[in-house]
């Protein structure tokens, strides 16, 4: 979703559910409304506007959120060689904590966020399955079908590493409300937000844009 800019505080996500999960995480623990979310239109144009706003004067301060896929490390070294070029000191590894580091020279404040967790490699629908509740009485059963599915000869069928989003789809499908978006399954509680990681992303944001306000308990 394109989005009048209106902050010198930008967080750059692949698309349309990144940016809308963000909004609604936001809401739900009141962050200020410090910076734009940028939907980026996917992986690679994130990484060609990256050097781009970082050469811009006027920006303080700059988060990128990424799926990690299938190789933390590959997407770890991307944005790690970005920035390296531009000065900045980056560690070998990702922060569970997500990356921050503060204003180098000229450049603004950077922070990365590699889904689902900066532990693993994984996306977005990672990241979400992981806010479902742990006594979810739906999981059982879409676990279920999405092993019997698996134990069948259907070529069509998804890949290993798009298994989450065969998983959360189903499960947002199987809702009172059928397949709301992810980012409204978060506003309506289908989710929790008081997860554990979502905290950490939560506190990630602020370290980031809020640098003053409380960290989340």
């Amino acid at each position: 979703m394109k989005v009048r800019e209106k902050f010198n505080a930008k967080l750059l996500v692949e698309g349309n559910d990144d940016q809308h999960v963000v909004w609604a995480i936001c809401e739900k623990y009141n962050i200020p409304e410090t910076f734009d979310v940028i939907d980026c239109e996917g992986i690679s144009r994130i990484l060609e506007r990256l050097p781009l706003e970082l050469k811009q004067e006027s920006i303080k301060a700059i988060g990128v959120v990424l799926d990690a896929d299938q190789d933390l490390q590959k997407r770890w070294k991307n944005l790690s060689g970005i920035l390296s070029s531009f000065g900045y000191a980056i560690p070998d590894q990702p922060s569970p904590e997500g990356f921050t580091h503060l204003p180098h020279d000229i450049y603004p404040t950077i922070g990365i966020w590699l889904m689902p967790d900066n532990l693993q490699s994984g996306m977005l629908e990672d990241f979400i399955r992981l806010l479902i509740r742990p006594n979810d009485l739906l999981s059982p059963f879409v676990e279920q079908a999405l092993v019997q599915l698996e134990a069948q000869p259907i070529d069509s069928r998804y890949s290993e590493i798009h298994r989450a989003k065969a998983y959360i789809h189903t499960w947002l499908a199987w809702q009172k409300d059928p397949g709301t978006p992810m980012g409204l399954a978060v506003t309506k509680t289908y989710l929790d937000h008081n997860t554990e990681l979502c905290q950490r992303f939560v506190n990630w944001l602020n370290r980031l844009f809020n640098p003053e306000p409380q960290t989340v308990l």
